[in-house]
């Protein structure tokens, strides 16, 4: 790459191009407002927790340490409440342009004439829908290809101690972060038996002896688990390939540009190239490249991929585009150029499936904005649509211990409720018992387990009201579940008496069944039904109702009927 103004124009654009595209496509996942939640505790006092709930140990739902970290950096600057979003789609955007930046950077060390996998990433379409996600995407990415160009240009200690720090980072903001830092750690290791000095890996290692042993030990004990609920919530270490070929595949279909590199790479490994003039040898940044893609890749067939499409291999996607730079060594500029061009057009004009805005697809992955975006009603997204239900619920909600149930999308509710405990039913991710409960039948990653199959627990929990709609357990008692808000429809997983007062006192306007003259009712009629009935019927109750009720007078007619007959 020549070091006239005119590539570094071409950078800047790039990377401009990536950032304001970015910031466009800005919204908020759902599993991102798992980590605000952890992140609002933290900051508010309570620890890295996301229930207030003294009788439940910590649960690490969240999976990307660092970047909570980061969000509860914001908090304290005073982006609370909606704003977080605001903040978390400000340091999405800065890591999605800062990883074009750095691209440029490897395409300079490599000699290539254009920088043509920054090119190529800034105009990537889930990179940048999925960088103001508020989730870590955009910084493990960007800290993936950090650790990419440091083995690249590594000749000192220096340069492997700089790529443990790197690597720490990576293995603190996701778990998949230790394949990186495995793969640098044997560069580090190869250094040192190439030299003789113990430098390189005793430097590369320092970090890990530093913080990251310390960081295992405190959460270790602080949760109990060494890895985080997720990998129990999500695959319960399950292997689940089939699938995941069919996420690599989809992806390289979509993205169907980088086909050409992933292919090549094995081929120019082979190859002993001569260098450039004042460049590296070829094989070297390709070796990095390839130790660093293919574990990576392997791990996502492995665990299946991830019900947003593209999400695992965004990390990765930019190393193999950087093997294109490659092939811009020793070329002419235009050459470079038709090379970038062709990139460009190929993100440009993907070959996105129809089916990947639907939910419902026999895929079991699909993009999660195209979704959260749709209108929930004329003229009023999803996500504004929970903003302002979580907002409602958070004032009547205020000083009341309510225990709500969530799935998926209604992460967004718990953290804006402020609701003392939510339960997290679609997974687990936040909930150690549902996550360690067997998987029936694999389907949607993260998504397999029945709502209905934990009653017992969720009582247990004293849950009061679900937001998944569809939540029943075939008693009698699904006739009284329906509780209305003005804003937003849900079920009641047990009533207290107490708490319904209270609410309907707040806002007159919620609607529930009165259950207690439905109570009386059903009671004025005890002598016209069986007894097999009324057993069954009264456990509902009991279940419902009276275990976490002191309704004695009404218990006692149930019991002394039943004992006579």
């Amino acid at each position: 790459m020549q070091r006239g103004a005119w590539s570094w124009l071409v950078v800047a654009a790039a990377v401009a191009v990536a950032m304001a595209w970015s910031w466009h496509l800005r919204w908020s996942c759902d599993d991102a407002y798992i980590s605000y939640r952890y992140a609002q505790h933290f900051v508010e006092g309570h620890g890295l927790v996301f229930n207030l709930d003294p009788a439940e140990r910590p649960v690490e739902g969240y999976t990307n340490f660092t970047w909570t970290m980061l969000l509860a950096l914001g908090m304290q600057l005073g982006f609370t409440g909606d704003a977080i979003e605001t903040w978390a789609a400000l340091l999405g955007t800065l890591c999605h342009g800062a990883t074009v930046v750095v691209l440029a950077l490897c395409a300079r060390q490599l000699g290539a004439m254009l920088p043509v996998a920054a090119i190529g990433w800034a105009l990537h379409h889930h990179a940048a829908s999925l960088a103001p996600a508020g989730l870590e995407t955009a910084l493990f990415t960007l800290l993936v290809t950090l650790v990419a160009h440091r083995l690249i240009v590594a000749r000192t200690a220096r340069d492997h101690a700089m790529a443990g720090w790197l690597c720490l980072l990576a293995a603190m903001t996701r778990p998949d972060g230790a394949i990186v830092a495995v793969v640098a750690g044997a560069f580090a290791l190869r250094a040192t038996v190439r030299s003789g000095c113990r430098k390189h890996v005793l430097g590369f290692c320092l970090p890990f002896l530093l913080v990251f042993v310390p960081y295992l030990l405190w959460r270790l004990s602080y949760y109990g688990y060494p890895v985080p609920n997720t990998f129990y919530a999500k695959s319960g270490g399950d292997p689940y390939p089939s699938q995941g070929w069919v996420y690599v595949w989809e992806y390289l279909k979509c993205y169907w540009v980088l086909a050409v590199p992933l292919l090549a790479l094995p081929v120019a490994l082979l190859r002993r190239g001569s260098a450039c003039a004042g460049a590296m040898p070829m094989h070297a940044p390709l070796v990095v490249i390839a130790a660093l893609t293919i574990p990576y890749v392997a791990f996502v067939v492995w665990v299946g991929g991830d019900f947003m499409f593209s999400r695992f291999l965004l990390p990765v996607t930019p190393l193999l585009l950087l093997v294109l730079d490659c092939a811009c060594r020793g070329g002419t500029r235009l050459q470079a150029a038709l090379l970038a061009v062709v990139v460009g057009a190929g993100m440009l004009f993907r070959t996105e499936p129809a089916w990947l805005s639907d939910y419902a697809n026999p895929r079991g992955f699909s993009d999660n904005r195209a979704i959260s975006v749709k209108e929930f009603a004329p003229g009023v997204p999803m996500t504004e649509a929970l903003r302002l239900a979580g907002n409602y619920l958070r004032g009547v909600f205020e000083g009341l211990d309510v225990r709500i149930g969530i799935a998926g999308s209604h992460a967004n509710l718990a953290y804006r409720s402020r609701a003392p405990v939510a339960i997290e039913c679609a997974a687990g991710l936040t909930d150690a018992h549902i996550a360690h409960l067997p998987v029936p039948v694999r389907g949607m990653v993260g998504h397999e387990r029945n709502y209905h199959g934990y009653h017992d627990y969720l009582r247990k929990r004293r849950v009061h009201v679900m937001f998944e709609l569809s939540y029943a357990d075939g008693t009698v008692v699904d006739a009284y579940r329906q509780l209305d808000f003005p804003v937003i429809p849900a079920r009641l997983v047990t009533w207290d008496r107490a708490l319904m007062a209270e609410l309907k006192r707040r806002d007159p306007s919620i609607r529930f069944v009165d259950f207690e003259a439905e109570l009386d009712a059903y009671l004025a009629k005890l002598d016209s039904t069986d007894k097999a009935t009324v057993e069954r019927d009264f456990a509902a109750f009991r279940a419902f109702y009276f275990d976490h009720n002191d309704d004695a007078p009404r218990r006692t007619r149930f019991e002394q009927w039943l004992a006579s007959r």
